[in-house]
């Protein structure tokens, strides 16, 4: 029997495409390793969004050769945005290397392993006009509670750094009933959240249906307690979706919502297409209409003609939302990307000085945030344990907290009423009260799993 081995690097789309290789080769007769010594195949699972990222695909792949000589038979491919944006340049770089697979090509996977096994090397890479199979039946889910569900692939905006368009093509949408079924079917697996993706998900539509349909259908379905959906573009953000987010009681109380930069000058030049007004009037919104509402974001430090009033102005931005979670990058040109030409006229030092700032700003602002929280309850989701102390369980409140609940043993899936005892820059420590039988029935309208002593409206 062949075993597999896939390795990830990437957002929530690249975890999720690894788990619908995983369900394919399952169904070409594989089973997963332990790790790579053990694998017939090794899939590394790539993505390109950073410099730093694609440097380091061909770093591992120079540290897998010697298992090829070991094992001739041994297939090793190389699968997502960084065999998309490289293709045929991996095979001279790396001349080991047998599958090159772009990422809207997942559902030929089984056809490209038997192609490289006969021919000893296959490469498929995808083009805008080519139909998009969303394999979701023979997906092979991680454990826990949580499941993510593709609502669609591709980008279609322009924006001036960004290599996603490239690597991941234009907007292609799934119909919403395809999406509700299998969401039904999750619910029916016992999954207890979803989260719907796509690299611009709050872009989605098909016929009638937008991304505020697919809240609704999901709220509507038995079982569902928690719905979420990552990427949002600011410029896509309607008020008919935050009207969900605030009325249907299975949305999640947090929102990613990248602004990439404070700036407006710097906005122009990555083509953002809105303001930092416009985009605050979004938070300003969301914030006065939910209760407890939490936000995270991308910055991006450095880029092209960033003067130090510009990165000031990302660090008030910081300071006026006050993000639950930044996810904050030193630029980096990437090939093919209109930015590429330009200039990079941010010293590599200046880079790094800024982004540490930045980071020690928005961690003094989380760990002021979490101390307020010491004494609160919290509805929290199980989803494992603890990797530092595995008696001590793990899981996620509905503005996407992380907490560390101790005392008794409580299983993934399950929900429990958690008092803050303690606080961290990027967690929470909890004592369990009570495992919450929750209901369909049990729903109230603008209830997002947060309890105090009084009404949160």
């Amino acid at each position: 029997m062949r075993r597999f081995f896939i390795e990830t690097w990437g957002c929530q789309m690249n975890v999720h495409d690894s788990e619908k290789m995983a369900g394919l080769l399952g169904r070409h007769g594989y089973v997963p390793a332990v790790d790579v010594g053990q694998a017939d195949l090794i899939l590394l699972n790539t993505c390109s969004v950073r410099e730093k990222a694609a440097r380091k695909v061909f770093t591992r792949l120079g540290m897998l050769r010697s298992l090829k000589r070991t094992n001739p038979q041994l297939l090793i491919g190389v699968t997502g945005c960084v065999a998309q944006q490289e293709g045929e340049e991996i095979f001279r770089r790396a001349p080991h290397v047998d599958l090159v697979m772009g990422p809207r090509n997942i559902a030929q996977l089984g056809m490209l392993l038997e192609q490289a096994r006969r021919d000893g090397r296959s490469i498929s890479l995808a083009r805008d006009d080519d139909p998009i199979d969303f394999p979701s039946g023979t997906t092979a889910r991680s454990t826990g509670p949580r499941a993510y569900v593709t609502v669609m692939e591709g980008c279609n905006k322009s924006c001036t750094y960004c290599i996603v368009p490239y690597t991941r093509g234009r907007e292609v949408y799934r119909p919403a009933a395809e999406i509700a079924a299998e969401s039904a079917d999750l619910a029916g697996r016992g999954y207890r959240e979803i989260e719907f993706l796509g690299q611009n998900v709050n872009a989605y539509h098909h016929g009638e249906d937008d991304l505020a349909s697919l809240l609704h259908m999901a709220d509507r379905i038995p079982g569902i307690l928690r719905t979420r959906f990552t990427t949002s573009h600011p410029g896509h953000l309607k008020k008919r979706i935050m009207d969900a987010m605030r009325d249907l009681p299975t949305v999640c109380n947090h929102l990613h919502l990248p602004a990439q930069s404070g700036s407006d000058q710097v906005l122009k030049r990555m083509q953002r297409g809105y303001s930092r007004a416009r985009y605050m009037q979004k938070i300003e919104y969301l914030k006065n209409q939910i209760p407890d509402m939490t936000f995270a974001t991308d910055i991006i430090v450095g880029f092209p003609g960033e003067t130090v009033a510009d990165f000031e102005a990302s660090l008030e931005l910081l300071k006026e939302v006050e993000f639950q979670q930044v996810y904050s990058f030193g630029y980096s040109p990437r090939p093919g990307t209109p930015a590429w030409d330009t200039d990079d006229d941010v010293p590599r030092e200046e880079k790094s000085e800024r982004l540490q700032r930045l980071i020690a700003l928005q961690e003094s602002i989380q760990i002021r945030h979490n101390q307020r929280l010491v004494g609160r309850v919290f509805e929290v989701l199980i989803d494992g344990t603890s990797r530092l102390d595995q008696a001590v369980a793990r899981g996620r409140t509905a503005c996407n907290r992380i907490v560390h609940v101790r005392g008794g043993e409580l299983a993934p899936g399950g929900i429990v009423h958690a008092r803050i005892i303690k606080a961290h820059t990027n967690s929470l420590t909890a004592e369990g009260i009570v495992p919450v039988p929750r209901l369909d029935s049990d729903r109230t309208p603008g209830y997002k799993g947060e309890t105090v002593s009084t009404s949160r409206r």
